[in-house]
């Protein structure tokens, strides 16, 4: 029983680090993708969010804009404390977009997934990985037996 727990537990973490490394890696392309190809808008700020945890506090934008040729968007992204605190809701700002899809968006410089992140969330999920296989690959150790003999006699 205990080794099925284990295959079990193994292909779990197995099937979640390559899960996360490929939205991570995807994430990262799509974000380079509207960096390189995308297109700009003028938009606005809706409002502001601040969201606060006993461990660590988010900043967030709600902004909308029109892309060329389509319907009006609005979006959330989390940003620098900087900009926020600079930013008041009605404030013209620089919006740039996919191409190809719309609602990937975010301000002018900021909100892209950086390169650093995604390495560094690559190597925790190559390590989940690697966890997984071990406990789904790995040989089983018997248990002993419950008098404590090992079932190797010795003369």
């Amino acid at each position: 029983m205990a080794l099925f727990a284990a295959r079990v537990l193994g292909a779990t973490f197995v099937v979640l680090g390559a899960a996360m490394l490929v939205l991570t890696w995807g994430s990262y392309r799509r974000d380079m993708g509207v960096l390189r190809e995308g297109l700009y808008a003028e938009g606005t700020v809706v409002k502001k969010e601040f969201l606060a945890a006993s461990d660590d506090s988010d900043y967030i934008l709600v902004y909308a804009f029109t892309p060329q040729g389509g319907e009006r968007q609005e979006h959330r992204r989390n940003i620098s404390s900087k900009l926020w605190k600079r930013l008041r809701p009605g404030d013209r700002i620089q919006v740039q977009y996919g191409q190809s899809d719309p609602r990937r968006s975010f301000p002018e410089g900021h909100g892209v997934t950086s390169l650093g992140l995604a390495l560094f969330l690559s190597f925790v999920e190559v390590c989940l990985f690697l966890i997984g296989l071990v406990a789904l690959l790995g040989k089983a150790v018997p248990d002993a037996p419950p008098d404590g003999r090992t079932g190797v006699e010795t003369s």
